[in-house]
């Protein structure tokens, strides 16, 4: 009798980021993925989010490999962690690993990488894996059909269905199709744009409307989009040729990526190369465009800067234009509107997103997700990536095809295991995940209890109080002094912290002088005396930091 497959999500269900997904059988499992998520509010000092591989942990040796389906961040953002912990091989296509490769050099982490060619069969365990080619936002994109002891499982990994692909590479839909003849147990497929109706189309849609509005501008032009896109760098790159200009790149996400992608074949530069930054400032403004990084609006990129006039080789003004060409991550609306509006008033005309036709997306819509079902005709489904309102809309529309009913199509989120076996399927069992907070310093994990308290202090800053309590006796010899941060303006009448100190000293000469004598009970009745003193006089809730010394 066949072993039992287990799927356990371990991100990116409910979610748009974090992927990684177990599929596990007699013993071992492979992790599709292993991606990061960036937090939705910027700030206590949170840099990324990664998923809680606990279940990994409980289990030594049963994770084999990792299988990447494409190289953004979030879906290899999180290797350095796990590899660091669990070095298994990681098996992916090119890009992805040359990306991988990188981020394991600059984490001085050691695991082996190898590359798969789509069509090339790999064995993990025993599983089976051939990867399909997908065409998406980023080169060397993958589907998964993973060979298990119940059947052949087919993992979309982020995909569109784009009929004029730049580098003419179409997703290999015949695969698809000579899979579904076969028969497929289980179709997870990528939701992100479930919501959407019809199909997102071309990536080659973009070049001619960049190239328009680029001839239009009299000034420089920057450019902006995700430094891993390739596809749209090459028509930047193009456009920019058509129209007379040099092309400079700025910011290191787009030195490294275009470093990189020339020496591997995959950008086509410019005539006489790119030039740097100082040197876009000396041609003429109507004969360059800049490549920039910053599409997401952080703070510290090459964009931002720009915006705030605090790029030292690059400055915007009346007469240049901005390109957001990207999309916006949900999270990040406000940092990115808050950019364009800071361009705006330097004088730079902004050009934004799908509505001017400078962006296509990258994922699925109906149509495509249609045509997936229709391919791979699986007995199972189960919607991944997306939040979960996307998995819903995405489930709705497999049973809608007619294909399969609706009690075949499966919900799960993070955590919960669905297990496939001769007799059926079986969901509920639920198992840890999470997410992992990391701190921006790159000093490790942060809990919940930390990111609280920092909260804490952001909302509603400390006080300090500081006594000297004499050793024998008990008594009181110095303070309360009373030091605060964040509480209080500096127009406050200074008797306000008078009555502070009043309601502590109070406080402790109602208690005994043994009672005084032990440092951790003057701690507590001071703590308790000023929470009580700020939430009733204020209605804040400082975060009250003791410090009781004996004479």
């Amino acid at each position: 009798m066949p072993s039992p497959v287990r799927i356990v999500p371990l991100g990116g269900l409910g979610e748009v980021g974090l992927n990684m997904l177990l599929v596990e059988s007699e013993g071992a499992a492979i992790a599709i993925d292993c991606g990061v998520l960036f937090p939705e509010r910027p700030g206590l000092g949170i840099d990324l989010l990664l998923p809680d591989v606990t279940y990994l942990r409980e289990r030594p040796g049963l994770l084999r490999g990792v299988v990447l389906t494409h190289g953004h961040e979030d879906h290899i953002g999180a290797l350095p962690r796990l590899l660091g912990e669990f070095p298994v091989p990681v098996f992916g296509p090119r890009f992805a690993t040359v990306l991988a490769r990188e981020k394991l050099r600059r984490a001085n982490v050691t695991a082996p990488i190898e590359t798969v060619e789509p069509g090339v069969r790999i064995d993990v365990g025993p599983f089976g894996i051939e990867p399909i080619h997908m065409t998406h936002s980023i080169v060397d994109s993958v589907a998964v059909a993973i060979t298990t002891p119940q059947g052949t499982i087919i993992h979309t990994g982020d995909f569109k269905i784009d009929p004029r692909p730049i580098d003419g590479r179409t997703s290999d839909l015949d695969r698809l199709a000579e899979w579904g003849r076969r028969g497929v147990l289980l179709l997870l497929s990528d939701s992100t744009n479930a919501e959407h109706d019809g199909a997102c189309g071309s990536e080659s849609d973009v070049g001619p409307r960049m190239e328009e509005i680029i001839r239009g501008v009299p000034g420089r032009v920057y450019v902006t989009t995700f430094a891993s896109h390739l596809h749209r760098v090459q028509q930047v790159v193009d456009a920019s040729v058509a129209c007379g200009r040099r092309v400079a790149v700025a910011g290191r996400g787009f030195e490294e990526s275009t470093r990189l992608a020339g020496e591997l074949g995959y950008l086509r530069g410019p005539h006489g190369g790119f030039v740097s930054s100082d040197e876009a400032m000396r041609i003429e403004p109507g004969k360059v465009t800049v490549l920039i990084s910053g599409s997401q609006g952080e703070p510290t990129s090459a964009l931002a800067r720009l915006s705030d006039g605090q790029f030292k080789q690059l400055a915007i003004g009346d007469g240049d234009a901005v390109i957001l060409s990207s999309r916006v991550i949900p999270g990040n609306e406000r940092s990115v509107h808050s950019l364009l509006n800071r361009l705006a008033k330097r004088g730079a005309h902004v050009h934004s997103g799908d509505r001017e036709g400078v962006h296509v997306s990258g994922h699925a819509y109906r149509d495509e997700l249609r045509t997936m079902i229709q391919l791979v005709r699986p007995k199972y489904f189960v919607p991944v990536h997306g939040e979960y309102r996307h998995l819903v809309e995405h489930r709705r529309l497999a049973a809608d095809t007619g294909l399969l009913p609706l009690d075949r199509c499966l919900l799960l989120e993070d955590g919960d295991v669905l297990e496939i076996d001769d007799a059926g399927v079986r969901t509920g069992e639920k198992v840890v995940a999470g997410r992992v907070l990391v701190d921006g310093t790159g000093e490790g994990d942060v809990d919940f209890e930390v990111l609280h308290e920092r909260r804490h202090l952001s909302e509603d800053g400390f006080v300090v109080a500081v006594i000297a309590i004499h050793q024998q006796t008990g008594e009181i010899t110095s303070g309360p002094e009373l030091i605060t941060r964040g509480v209080l303006s500096d127009e406050i009448d200074p008797a306000y912290l008078d009555e502070a100190k009043a309601a502590v000293l109070g406080k402790l000469r109602e208690i005994t002088p043994e009672s005084r004598a032990d440092l951790l009970e003057v701690e507590d009745q001071v703590r308790r005396t000023l929470k009580k003193f700020f939430s009733k006089t204020r209605g804040r809730r400082p975060l009250i930091v003791p410090h009781v010394f004996e004479m």
